[in-house]
């Protein structure tokens, strides 16, 4: 299906050529656990184990004049210091020719393929700058699932409208994202180009699912309990 917010990756790249084309962003993506699960006993032990409330993972976005890959690239510390989370383990691919995008994600231990994108962020751009990562990057505010506050800082430099995870449709690459009220956020902590084009793979289509079925499948299990439900609910949609 093609993207509602794509645009044609060619007239992008003639506009910008003397600018990143291909490399990799490693995005540190950082968690308040406590906050956010209300200091339910089962975290309790993570935050002993670590002896911080804030659960960091590291991504990094792989990005070809064709194609992007986002997945895991490494935790900050042995794996089973940290709690299973939804989208710890989530995979997303875009192929910018075919206009088509591939989500990957494990839910119950079910590898999920989800292959259409319904969602469509209506962003509001702001006069705001912050640098991340070494790069000048501008404001942009937005509601995502119904009622999520997100905050967003995108380089127009970059001739590609993604970011971590699926946030996209800003007029330059995502650098950073935060949603306050879940006490989460994912900013670039390194940009990597690349003077050679790196071998991307798209990930091996599992169990296909629409959006919708995949909400469904999620209301019909994880909203059955009722403290972490909807938290979980929300962290699997991201």
């Amino acid at each position: 299906m093609a993207l509602a917010w794509s645009i044609s990756i060619n007239n992008l790249m003639a506009q910008k050529s003397d600018f990143f084309k291909v490399g990799t962003i490693e995005y540190e993506r950082k968690q308040n656990i406590m906050a956010t699960f209300n200091y339910d006993p089962m975290f309790n032990v993570f935050v002993e184990k670590t002896g911080s409330e804030i659960y960091i993972t590291f991504f990094t976005l792989t990005i070809e004049p064709n194609q992007s890959i986002y997945q895991l690239g490494k935790i900050n510390g042995p794996a089973n210091q940290f709690p299973d989370l939804p989208a710890d383990n989530n995979i997303i691919h875009y192929d910018f020719k075919e206009s088509k995008k591939i989500v990957q994600k494990n839910t119950g231990g079910t590898t999920y393929s989800i292959t259409d994108d319904e969602r469509q962020i209506q962003w509001k751009l702001t006069e705001e700058i912050r640098e991340i990562a070494g790069y000048t990057c501008r404001r942009a505010n937005a509601i995502i699932l119904d009622s999520i506050y997100a905050v967003a800082f995108y380089c127009e430099k970059f001739p590609y409208q993604i970011g971590p995870e699926s946030f996209a449709g800003l007029p330059g690459l995502i650098l950073g994202i935060s949603l306050p009220s879940e006490h989460i956020s994912w900013f670039a902590t390194k940009v990597t180009p690349m003077n050679e084009i790196p071998k991307i793979t798209a990930p091996t289509q599992k169990k296909v699912i629409t959006n919708k079925d995949y909400r469904t499948m999620l209301e019909n299990t994880v909203l059955k309990f009722p403290k972490l439900g909807p938290i979980l609910f929300k962290r699997a949609l991201l």
